[in-house]
């Protein structure tokens, strides 16, 4: 819809003016905020973050191109419409949108499981109609105004990932979206060293409701302990649709039973009962783990909703897969042996980290490595909540159990008498001795926070796909 906007429609919707009157004489099809994505007849918006200003790029554009600037550069070469601020061009170009489109718009918040839902619900929506969703986790302040700004006129549905590290984040996005569906993951430890309890993690995700109308749907999880600060958030703001799903016999969309699957070169990981209302339905998903599960049930809550047929709805699931740093398997093949990389690596949080947990301890395969780093954003809980991961990991069996940074270092002697433990303070230290301790194993699990370098080991091992390696001992 942005390629429907004339220069002039975008100065006046920006509140701002072209440079020396140096109008641009063609229409936009895009707009992005890294200037080494721009392409021909793209908008750039030079914004201004912690380690980088976009305007130091300017002169690097090429015409067709232009850019949305506070500043101008006197040298450049692309058309530069000057702005009080670029975040809140941004936003009043996303704010136009939003109100010119007739998409649906689903919203999906949560402290675990937004990105998998969401891509399961972009998948199974775009059965029933063309339908546009976040790149990646783009799911914040500047992700979400831009996944406004790629829609197209012709979209049914729009389906927003909505995050948050601090209080009072969602509220915002949610006025912005204003969305006719929210879903609620799961309320958990994420940020909580932020928020300093779950209380106000939960009225920070039920925050959600403050940009939809009365005849909106607000699809919550049933089995969570906050499952009734988040129906409660709905009932106050006068939303007269509430669904649930869990297992929880009241549940809307009920979970009856799952069974995994460990079939070897399967394209399936489980199994899924359940039920709505006295309708039974199942279907196989390619993604392992309760959590998944559950998280599946919103999606077909969602449908519900929307009086989509669910059969159908159950069948684009059977496609869906772990996705890369949420679960993503890879086969191995290093040396003479072979062993299963398990990514988990994109963040962790205790709940997500002892969900993976329990989905390795109910894994078939004896030989087991776990490589952790740590949890972070938990505050003065952290250490307390590292130590409570103990009893998952023992519940594992591992072989060996590798504690990457100071947090998850702690919890080593508290291991050390089930399992071998190696404890390192960088995962960079990691690489010289994972070798050896996978040589035999059949399952590798990377898990933990983004900012504590888990993440960094998986193109390592992968980099050993196939080839031999000096195994020092």
């Amino acid at each position: 819809m942005i390629k429907s906007l004339n220069p002039w429609d975008l100065a006046a919707i920006c509140g701002g003016c072209w440079h020396l009157d140096k109008v641009p004489s063609n229409y936009f099809q895009g707009i992005k905020i890294n200037s080494l994505d721009i392409n021909s007849n793209e908008l750039f918006i030079a914004m201004a973050g912690n380690n980088r200003d976009g305007h130091n790029y300017i002169n690097s554009l090429k015409a067709p191109a232009a850019a949305i600037v506070e500043r101008p550069e006197s040298t450049a070469q692309v058309p530069q419409l000057i702005v009080a601020s670029t975040k809140d061009a941004l936003h009043r170009l996303a704010e136009a949108l939003i109100q010119e489109t007739n998409a649906l718009k689903i919203a999906i918040t949560g402290s675990v499981g937004k990105t998998g839902t969401k891509e399961m619900l972009a998948r199974c929506l775009q059965y029933f109609g063309q339908t546009h969703a976040n790149k990646g986790n783009y799911n914040n302040h500047l992700g979400v105004p831009l996944t406004i700004l790629g829609i197209s006129s012709s979209i049914s549905y729009l389906v927003t990932e909505m995050g948050m590290n601090q209080k009072g984040e969602i509220s915002p996005l949610s006025r912005l979206v204003k969305p006719n569906i929210a879903i609620i993951t799961k309320i958990s430890e994420s940020h909580v060293g932020h928020m300093k309890s779950l209380k106000e993690v939960a009225n920070e995700k039920a925050s959600i409701c403050e940009g939809m109308g009365s005849d909106g749907c607000m699809i919550l999880p049933r089995d969570d302990d906050h499952y009734f600060i988040l129906e409660k958030a709905a009932i106050d703001a006068k939303i007269s649709n509430i669904i649930s799903f869990g297992k929880n016999p009241k549940s809307t969309i009920q979970l009856i039973s799952r069974y995994e699957n460990d079939i070897k070169n399967s394209p399936y990981r489980q199994t899924i009962l359940f039920k709505i209302a006295s309708e039974r339905f199942e279907f196989r998903l390619g993604m392992r783990g309760e959590h998944w599960a559950i998280n599946a049930l919103s999606v077909i809550a969602a449908c519900h909703f929307l009086k989509l047929d669910i059969n159908i709805a159950c069948t684009t699931l059977e496609s869906q897969t772990a996705l890369e740093g949420r679960g993503e398997e890879t086969q191995l093949f290093i040396d003479n042996f072979s062993t299963c990389l398990i990514d988990d690596a994109y963040n962790a949080s205790p709940s997500s980290m002892k969900a993976a947990l329990k989905d390795l301890a109910s894994r078939p395969e004896s030989n087991k490595v776990l490589l952790l780093s740590d949890m972070l954003e938990l505050g003065e809980f952290s250490e307390e909540m590292h130590f409570s991961l103990v009893p998952d990991i023992i519940s594992t069996r591992p072989s060996s159990v590798i504690l990457v940074g100071a947090a998850m270092s702690k919890i080593g002697d508290s291991l050390k008498d089930f399992t071998e433990v190696y404890v390192c303070s960088k995962a960079e230290e990691v690489k010289s001795f994972i070798t050896q301790i996978i040589a035999d194993s059949d399952l590798i699990l990377v898990k933990g926070s983004h900012g504590s370098g888990a993440h960094l080991l998986v193109p390592y091992l992968k980099s050993l796909q196939n080839k031999e390696t000096a195994i020092v001992i």
